[in-house]
């Protein structure tokens, strides 16, 4: 199934993607190569790993108190993501990732893996205030959004990390905006929030993919019957950069929907050409490898890509 976030990926690296959708399987307890993958692919820089605590925070605590209409205890809050933020901490420092049988389920919200953990860096604690620094940046500065925050508590209904699968072109797809807002006589709004130091990407094709998915989706059961009437280029769009502070508003028009089309639609015939018709009998090694270094250098899967041959010219030059 075509996302996003694996089609960024296979532009990136092939034979990463390969790893990570085709190899990695959270339910293989037998297939090692298999169970292998599937604890690399959960391992995370610690950058993406705070920006997740503050996902986490945003939508399990944040959103749940605006939709059954609580007030929002900053203090209480604060004390929720610091407990988040030091039993991960706690749980990737003892990598309790390779633990027999754990996985993210069971493991629940103490769930982390980071690659400096697996690959022997370490994490200092310089860097650990820093990232608890920046849980508390990004949250904050969503309390502050006292127009964003009055908005959502208007809203019918709040739907948080929901995913949305819907076709383009016969292509099947999956979505997971961070929130959807939906509104009794207004457009339903999606919000995506980044955790990002500069925040100068421009993320309108995404939240086109967004507005595709959720004009497109088979709804579910608790999604207003209001929803078939809107198209895409309806939606209220909103990205907010939580550690620059600045929201953005994204107004669509038909050539974004058009691009955003165009890109499923090419992203994933170049996949589907990669894979050919015996999926079964291909391996990483039949994927290329990342033509940027740097990719390497951050790649959870780097121990299993470096043993093959083909690898070793371009990790001797990574290790210079």
């Amino acid at each position: 199934m075509w996302s996003l976030s694996n089609a960024r990926l296979f532009e990136k690296c092939q034979r990463q993607w390969f790893y990570k959708t085709h190899v990695a399987n959270a339910n293989a307890t037998k297939n090692v190569c298999q169970r292998e993958a599937y604890i690399l692919s959960t391992l995370n820089s610690v950058d993406s790993w705070r920006g997740k605590i503050v996902d986490l925070v945003i939508s399990n605590r944040i959103i749940r108190d605006l939709e059954f209409r609580r007030s929002l205890n900053a203090d209480d809050i604060f004390r929720y993501a610091k407990s988040v933020f030091d039993k991960q901490r706690e749980f990737a420092l003892l990598n309790r990732v390779r633990e027999p049988g754990m996985s993210k389920t069971s493991a629940g919200e103490n769930f982390a893996a980071l690659y400096a953990i697996e690959y022997g860096s370490g994490v200092t604690n310089e860097e650990f205030a820093r990232a608890w620094s920046d849980v508390e940046q990004a949250l904050e500065a969503f309390l502050g959004m006292r127009e964003l925050i009055n908005k959502l508590r208007r809203a019918e209904r709040l739907v948080a990390q929901r995913p949305l699968k819907f076709s383009v072109l016969d292509v099947q797809c999956r979505a997971v905006p961070d929130l959807i807002a939906f509104f009794k006589n207004d457009p339903p709004l999606i919000v995506d929030w980044k955790v990002h130091t500069f925040g100068t990407k421009d993320y309108r094709r995404q939240l086109a993919i967004y507005a595709l998915a959720l004009t497109m989706c088979e709804p579910h059961s608790d999604f207003p019957s209001s929803l078939s009437q809107y198209c895409p280029t309806d939606l209220q769009l909103l990205e907010v950069q939580l550690l620059t502070n600045r929201p953005r508003e994204y107004k669509l028009v038909d050539s974004d929907i058009e691009d955003a089309e165009s890109y499923i639609a090419e992203s994933s015939t170049e996949i589907k050409l990669s894979l050919g018709e015996c999926i079964e009998m291909l391996t990483p090694s039949d994927f290329p490898v990342t033509e940027f270094l740097g990719t390497c250098d951050k790649c959870p899967f780097r121990t299993p890509c470096w043993k093959e041959p083909v690898c070793q010219e371009l990790k001797q030059m990574t290790l210079l």
